[in-house]
């Protein structure tokens, strides 16, 4: 993957520039925008289908190509492309250089649903179509690997600057968004550039693509402007654990994000960044009285059990408001929560009966989850966590503690209840590998169970 943007994507025009009431002739660089057909065919087959046309700067368009096609999940492995080509018949007398075809080998099974749609995508936005969902939410996208890499913000703050120096047809147009690829460390490793975001960020992939390097779950993509939800998707697809912009993010690509447990970043210049998914991949320093603070973890103390108390209340005031009435809410938490409650558990936790583990900030519950045994098996009874602390992390955290108790005792799955109502609850577990077993619902509560391998 070569940091190679092709001379294509520049030219120079003749222009009258007025300073003040004078005028003088100039010249100015342009970046070039065309059209480029996509078709799909099959080896030996003489028809091929148009699937899509996209307004782009040319260069790198055998990767535009086969990345458009991978990240829309029409194409899988490298091994399935037997040619790519320009098109090779005349188009007005001459061969156009606009029309591209990628041939599959026969072996191929291409859904015919993704092909349904003949579509123009243009450079500035394009259209995420029905595919594209439909490959997320059938589990096209990798799964992120529990230790992928943690980025530091410091690195985080350098990428901008990197990105930018390394933009060469933008120096002369100001007119190319860009993608670029970075390992851990911060060091650039790929970059292209197209007058569309998402062309720019298919090119990256389909550079990685044809290179047998996919999944891309080592590595950090930055895009120059913001993060849309069709860049998250083209991301999510590659296996690309974080992306980072320049610009915001939609809500849907933060919606997007924080399913799939990918770290989203905006607002990615002059040293400062604003996270909206994934913040468990971050190494930041704490900055007091900030929801990001130093969190420790421990097993529950005598010490804790008033802070348990509070952080239950908490959780339950503000997940089941709209469900139940706060006298309930108040009796539900003080039959299973209550300091007296949690002191007569000390002598299950000590003997590993039971595991509870609480998240602190400076001294304070934030957040616990407990672990135990049921006619049922495994429980994992629940993990709450303050308001204030949803999302950056702490929840993550205390799963995989919790995980790695139920592996020491030998299970291989454990399940929980949540209710119905609460989206926020049901969309962490769901994320975290659990499934949905309607026929073991108890009431209105979802039963969810994870399989350990």
């Amino acid at each position: 993957m070569a940091d190679v943007v092709s001379s294509r994507g520049v030219i120079s025009i003749p222009i009258q520039k007025v300073v003040g009431s004078g005028v003088v002739n100039a010249t100015d660089a342009l970046a070039v925008e065309e059209p480029l057909e996509i078709r799909l065919g099959v080896q030996g087959q003489r028809d091929a289908k148009r699937v899509s046309v996209t307004m782009r700067t040319p260069g790198n368009d055998v990767e535009l190509a086969v990345g458009f096609l991978f990240t829309e999940g029409i194409i899988k492995y490298p091994d399935d492309i037997a040619a790519v080509a320009y098109a090779d018949k005349p188009i007005e007398g001459k061969l156009h250089q606009n029309v591209i075809r990628v041939d599959v080998n026969p072996s191929v099974n291409i859904d015919v649903k993704n092909l349904e749609r003949n579509f123009y995508t243009a450079s500035s936005c394009g259209v995420c179509g029905k595919a594209s969902i439909e490959a997320i939410h059938t589990g096209a996208c990798p799964v992120f690997s529990k230790n992928s890499p943690r980025f530091e913000a410091t690195t985080i703050h350098g990428m901008p600057e990197a990105l930018r120096q390394a933009q060469r047809a933008f120096d002369q147009t100001g007119g190319l968004h860009a993608a670029a690829l970075f390992d851990a460390s911060g060091r650039l490793i790929a970059l292209r550039e197209d007058v569309g975001r998402h062309n720019a960020l298919d090119k990256l992939i389909g550079a990685a693509f044809v290179n047998g390097a996919l999944p891309l779950d080592k590595f950090i993509v930055m895009v120059s402007g913001r993060a849309s939800f069709e860049l998250v998707q083209k991301a999510l697809m590659a296996g690309v654990p974080a992306l980072a912009a320049v610009g915001a993010p939609s809500s849907l690509a933060a919606e997007l994000a924080d399913d799939f447990d990918m770290t989203l970043l905006g607002f990615v210049r002059n040293n400062r960044f604003n996270i909206y998914a994934g913040a468990w991949r971050i190494n930041a320093q704490p900055l007091n009285g900030d929801a990001c603070d130093l969190v420790v973890y421990r097993e529950l103390t005598a010490d804790d059990v008033q802070g348990v108390f509070e952080t239950a209340h908490d959780s339950w005031k503000e997940t089941y408001k709209n469900i139940f009435t706060p006298a309930m809410i108040e009796a539900m938490v003080r039959r299973d929560y209550s300091p007296d409650v949690l002191m007569g558990l000390l002598p299950k936790i000590a003997s590993g009966e039971m595991f509870f583990r609480v998240a602190l900030v400076n001294g304070r519950v934030v957040g616990f989850c407990n672990f135990g045994y049921c006619e049922k098996g495994m429980e994992l009874r629940r993990i709450y966590l303050r308001p204030a602390y949803i999302g950056k992390g702490v929840g993550k955290n205390l799963l995989e503690a919790g995980e790695r108790f139920a592996r020491s005792k030998g299970n291989r799955a454990y399940f929980c209840f949540v209710h119905k109502d609460n989206e926020v609850g049901k969309r962490f577990y769901l994320k975290n590998g659990f499934t949905h077993c309607d026929n073991a619902d108890n009431g209105d509560e979802w039963y969810m169970e994870k399989r350990l391998n």
